[in-house]
Order: structure tokens, then sequence, then C-alpha cells
């Protein structure tokens, strides 16, 4: 493998949370997607719920500022739609949550429990998933966090940081599991996916996606940690993921 896609490959196994991750080994009272711009991530909340992994399921977010490719993914959705198994989406218009949900019922089945739909960044993702829970009296003692493989980090530090904040969730046992593995390879010295879920981000987006999460969560200054915005908890960059980014430019 070359390096450049060496460099890429360690960037996003650490945003990932892919070394880090222990999913529960019981039952967890909440398994929550959070949308995004990937229809693939639908397919690990489906084997989730198949598998029994939680109580409740939830799918969280409203549009933001990647909502548009999920919108071109839901267009080409909608050719093969099967309204007998429920109203057609509407991209463009829908949420993230909503479209997400459609695609889960009419590919398995299934139906979500909850759907948030006014969020539009990570920090609102988790305040208004706790107004949500909160609301229903629904407080989970264990929660499985499942986001873009390459903000899954950030999720994750946005949640602990939110649940300083409210006390409700202080106890709330955290595990994090990332909506897909992705790959890169290089040929004819460019970067190719090796593995990568339907409806991925463009290669070309991707290192400097990778590259914005580091930036995000360096804590200093400019970063979103308490030395920055405050938006997130402390996360420490090893040097690999930080001489990565740095090699690639990022």
């Amino acid at each position: 493998m070359g390096n450049k896609a060496a460099q890429v490959n360690t960037l996003a196994r650490w945003c990932a949370m892919e070394d880090e991750t222990c999913l529960p080994s019981e039952k967890v009272d909440l398994f929550v997607l959070f949308g995004g711009a990937v229809i693939g991530f639908v397919e690990t909340l489906a084997h989730a719920m198949q598998a029994d992994v939680a109580r409740r399921y939830a799918i969280v977010g409203g549009r933001g500022r990647a909502t548009f490719q999920l919108d071109a993914s839901m267009e080409t959705e909608l050719a093969r739609w099967d309204d007998a198994l429920g109203a057609r989406p509407c991209p463009g218009t829908d949420s993230e949550a909503q479209m997400l949900d459609a695609v889960l019922r009419q590919r398995f089945g299934l139906r979500a429990d909850f759907l948030e739909t006014r969020s539009t960044n990570c920090g609102n993702n988790i305040e208004y998933l706790m107004d949500m829970l909160e609301g229903h009296r629904s407080i989970p003692q264990s929660i499985v966090l499942c986001q873009d493989a390459v903000m899954q980090r950030r999720m994750d530090a946005t949640w602990r940081r939110w649940a300083e904040r409210r006390p409700a969730f202080a106890q709330t046992k955290v595990f994090d599991q990332a909506s897909y593995t992705a790959r890169v390879r290089l040929d004819d010295g460019e970067l190719a996916w090796e593995k990568a879920p339907e409806g991925m981000w463009p290669i070309s987006m991707y290192p400097e996606l990778l590259g914005g999460e580091v930036r995000r969560l360096t804590d200093d200054e400019r970063g979103y940690g308490p030395r920055g915005q405050d938006f997130v908890v402390h996360v420490d960059i090893p040097d690999d993921v930080r001489h990565a980014a740095e090699s690639l430019g990022l």
C-alpha cells in the first residue's frame, strides 16, 4: 500500500475509534444511529436490530450541510420504491432521520422507536437527542452511539461533554460503533476505495474530511475542546495521527 493511502487509513481508523471500540456483550437500553450523507448507514442499524442489540432504537438528524448527498441517494432509491411498503420520502424536504427510517422500512421491514428531526450538527444532535429522551422519560442506562466513521470520535466526545452538563445522563454507559468501515488504496497513484459503504463520500473529499476532524479535536484555541470552543471533552491526538495529517498537508 502506498504511503499516502496508509496515512489516510491511519486517520480513518482513529476517527472511527476502530482500535478502541468495545461493543456491549449484553443488550443495551438504546442504539442511536446519527444521520448524515451516507445511505449505507441504515444497514448497520438494521443489523443491530436483527441481532437484538438494544431495547430501543433511535435515528437522529434533521437537515444539515451534508444532507444534499443523502438527498441524491434517495432520488436513486425512489426509482425502485415499493409504495405498498410505505409512503415515499421527500428528498430536499425530509430530515435525514425520516429518510433513513423510510429506507429501513423499505429494505428491512423495520422502524426506529424514536426519530429526532431538528438537529443540524454534532452538538445539537446530542442536545436534542437528550431533550427527546427526557421528554419521553426514557433516560438510558446504556447506549450505543453509531455515527459516520469520519465523525465517530467527535460524536463520542460531544456526548461526554453534554453529559457533564446534563446530570440525568452522567451515569449512562456509552459504547461506540462507527456506521461503516472504509479503506483506501493507491490505484495508478490516485486514491481509490478498497472498501466503502453505499453512497459514500466522494473520495476526493475524504482526506480533507478526516483532516478536519483532527483539527477540530485538537484541544487548542482553534479547536472544539475545552481550550477552544468547548463543544467536546479533551481528546488526545496520537503522534501517528498528527504525523499522518501533517504529511498529507491537512
